[in-house]
């Protein structure tokens, strides 16, 4: 797996972590707003029923207030459309009437704690509304100086109304908190590409250019080739098209590392390499296979087109002297691969044709189909 995608990969963990972990406590915070809200809501809607009793009280019908009346009933309606999806109501407490058996806990706070508004589930078993109950009292205290409890009000609501405002209020911190994490992760990966990707990939291809490459021609050197001929080999198989291979060993260049010294040699390799890769396309392989010896790996290409391209390569060489060396030639040998041999014995029938052009007369190529294998067996040795 490469750096890039690996460092991809943790950046995006991180912030999928750390959104999910700002998300749970943004979450839990805006659920706990949103009981507040609906706690505030339920005391206001509390107030406003307050407000409407004593006004009835003192001004309507003094001494006298009953929601279940026709008219107080219309005045509760006039509060309760001011509270979308509210219910109030009343219980009242005596000693002939038993209240409902969930309120019990809630009444005996109440009488602890009078002034405090307590939040009760509407249903025991279920979560679906919320029920907010506060304490009604005599308007004179009792005899200890404290109220006495002589009522209760409820104010209830469905459990989604204060959650579907946290929800909406979630959801857009959720896509702003996604936005900066975004924006978060392509500053980091930007940085952490300049900063680290970047320098090791020039490494990385660094070590890959001197484990493939010939440091002095730039040529494929002989490992690089051999596995880009093995791929080769593979594709031509799977696609069925044709793949030549063409030997090429300058002559007599020892007479010229001898004649005009190892660094003329040099030079002399190197434009070698120059002129046939301006000659081959830009799909074809040259690889250096050692000393003065070149290979040069030609996909898609039938056993005339590899003759032809031989021949380009060696006007190429001939055709122009070489600074200090003067004329250089070389020996080609050129085989096509059968689709069925392996690579060794591929690369020797190309190399028993370049065997053969040397003992020819050398400057020319020979093509290894038209050989005779048992012939070339009884030559001497190679020759420079």
């Amino acid at each position: 797996m490469k750096i890039k995608t690996r460092i991809n990969l943790v950046l995006s963990g991180a912030a999928l972590v750390a959104m999910a972990a700002i998300g749970g406590v943004s979450y839990l915070s805006l659920k706990t707003e949103a009981l507040a809200t609906a706690r505030r809501e339920a005391e206001l809607h509390l107030q406003a029923v307050d407000a409407t009793r004593a006004y009835a009280v003192e001004m309507l019908v003094p001494g006298a207030w009953d929601p279940g009346s026709p008219s107080d009933a219309r005045l509760l309606a006039q509060v309760n459309r001011h509270y979308a999806g509210h219910d109030y109501t009343e219980v009242r407490l005596s000693g002939d009437l038993q209240p409902d058996p969930a309120l019990q806990p809630v009444i005996e706070r109440l009488r602890i704690h009078p002034e405090e508004t307590v939040l009760q589930m509407g249903d025991p078993t279920s979560s679906a509304r919320l029920t907010f109950v506060r304490s009604l009292h005599e308007a004179a205290p009792g005899a200890a100086g404290t109220p006495t409890l002589t009522g209760l009000q409820l104010v209830s609501m469905p459990t989604e109304l204060p959650m579907h405002r946290a929800l909406e209020a979630f959801w857009r911190q959720l896509a702003g908190m996604a936005a900066l994490v975004v924006v978060l992760f392509l500053a980091l990966n930007l940085m952490l590409r300049r900063l680290v990707v970047n320098p090791v990939d020039v490494h990385q291809r660094a070590l890959r250019r001197l484990a493939t490459q010939d440091s002095l021609t730039g040529a494929t050197n002989r490992r690089g080739f051999m596995d880009r001929l093995l791929r080769a080999q593979s594709e031509a198989e799977a696609q069925a098209e044709p793949l030549s291979l063409v030997m090429v060993d300058l002559d007599h260049f020892k007479r010229i590392n001898d004649e005009h010294g190892h660094g003329v040699g040099d030079a002399v390799l190197r434009e070698v390499a120059h002129r046939m890769r301006r000659q081959i396309r830009r799909a074809d392989l040259l690889g250096r296979l050692g000393g003065e010896e070149f290979a040069i790996l030609l996909p898609d290409t039938d056993l005339a087109g590899a003759r032809t391209q031989a021949e380009h390569l060696l006007t190429a060489l001939r055709n122009q002297p070489f600074p200090t060396a003067g004329q250089v030639t070389a020996s080609l040998g050129v085989a096509q691969w059968n689709g069925r041999e392996a690579a060794s014995s591929w690369l020797h029938r190309a190399d028993l044709a370049l065997y053969e052009a040397k003992h020819l007369g050398r400057d020319r190529l020979v093509v290894a189909e038209d050989l005779d294998t048992d012939l070339l067996s009884t030559r001497p040795g190679r020759l420079d």
